[in-house]
């Protein structure tokens, strides 16, 4: 596998630990233990997504800016890891620019769509983004299923495929959000082919 001099991957996961900390401080006098475990706080209300704070108030920033808003320990550990397992794969083998494309995107269509379905809705999370890598992931295993093989030997594959399930368990509003952002990834798959060269 080629080496990716700035993996966006790890910048991610650097800026969701920097955000929770971050979250952690400026809240401490909401009850910050209160927030580790059950998430919310001060920076969360200000970068996360709302039908009223991007269609009311057009702060168009929070569809991206949500997706980097991991607030109890159990949030980050879960979504840092997830992404950690299924982003290197994919940066590996399709470049960050395009990483970074997909990430974003899924970001902005699931942060947007989800208000059709529950539009008083607050969400915050990297999950949809998550998700949209499985979609991508899953596009290319529906095409070649020697794939598969090749995926299921990475670290973290097994965390993966739990992740994917037990995560939509949270709640139909979570299991909505996920698929949009799997579709999202899953769509890309039509135009974004896996760089075999880079496998090696």
């Amino acid at each position: 596998m080629r080496a990716v001099k700035f993996p966006f991957t790890l910048i991610a996961i650097a800026v969701m630990l920097i955000v929770f900390v971050v979250n952690e401080i400026v809240s401490w006098d909401g009850g910050p233990f209160r927030i580790m475990v059950w998430g919310g706080g001060r920076l969360a209300d200000s970068l996360g997504v709302s039908y009223e704070t991007v269609f009311e108030k057009f702060q168009l920033y929070r569809l991206l800016t949500y997706g980097y808003v991991q607030t109890a320990v159990w949030h980050l550990l879960a979504n840092g890891f997830a992404f950690w397992s299924v982003g290197r794969y994919l940066e590996k083998r399709i470049g960050t620019g395009l990483l970074l494309l997909v990430y974003h995107t899924s970001l902005v269509a699931a942060g947007a769509f989800i208000f059709l379905f529950y539009p008083n809705s607050f969400n915050y999370g990297a999950s949809p983004a998550i998700f949209s890598c499985f979609g991508l992931l899953t596009h290319w295993l529906v095409r070649d299923k020697a794939l598969w093989r090749a995926y299921r030997t990475q670290k973290g594959f097994v965390y993966c495929v739990l992740f994917f399930v037990f995560s939509n368990f949270l709640g139909l509003a979570s299991l909505v959000i996920h698929f949009l952002g799997f579709a999202t990834g899953f769509l890309f798959g039509f135009f974004i082919r896996e760089n075999r060269e880079s496998a090696k």
